[in-house]
């Protein structure tokens, strides 16, 4: 399964916020929208340097405490940014994700530009369905040539 097909059934919404943003109006952003993370822009949002999740804010607030709400989440932004093409196959992503030990990962379409943001839940959900279906299709198959066998 190609990327480009779980961003087009989830939606191509990437929220972001200015880096000199403070790690409290991120998680405003991430709460209001309902979202696991939001990338931290550079420069009118032309570059994303960055991604704030929830696990970067619960490592900000264990190592600063709740002051670390009022600085920039450029102090705690994961980079370098893990990234992927429309065009990546989704198991090869999931594992980068994995050995990387990253939740989510910004999609670039060919043109260059932003194209959505999948999640490792987006991706396991996404394959677990391609083999379901794919598990239906052979048991389908399966029952049709047993009842085709002469008897």
């Amino acid at each position: 399964m190609k990327i480009a097909a779980i961003v087009s059934r989830k939606g191509r919404e990437f929220e972001t916020v200015d880096e000199r943003s403070s790690l409290a109006e991120a998680v405003d952003v991430m709460h209001r929208k309902a979202i696991g993370s939001v990338g931290v822009a550079t420069g009118r949002g032309a570059i994303i340097s960055g991604l704030v999740s929830q696990q970067e804010l619960t490592s900000a607030i264990a190592l600063h405490g709740a002051d670390a709400l009022s600085r920039p989440v450029a102090d705690f932004m994961r980079k370098p940014v893990l990234s992927c093409r429309c065009d990546d196959n989704a198991a090869d992503v999931m594992h980068v994700m994995t050995r990387e030990r990253c939740r989510h990962a910004v999609v670039w379409n060919a043109a260059g530009t932003i194209a959505g943001l999948v999640s490792l839940g987006d991706l396991v959900a996404a394959l677990l369905e391609e083999a379901r279906l794919e598990a239906g299709v052979l048991r389908d198959l399966a029952r049709s040539r047993l009842l085709a066998m002469p008897g």
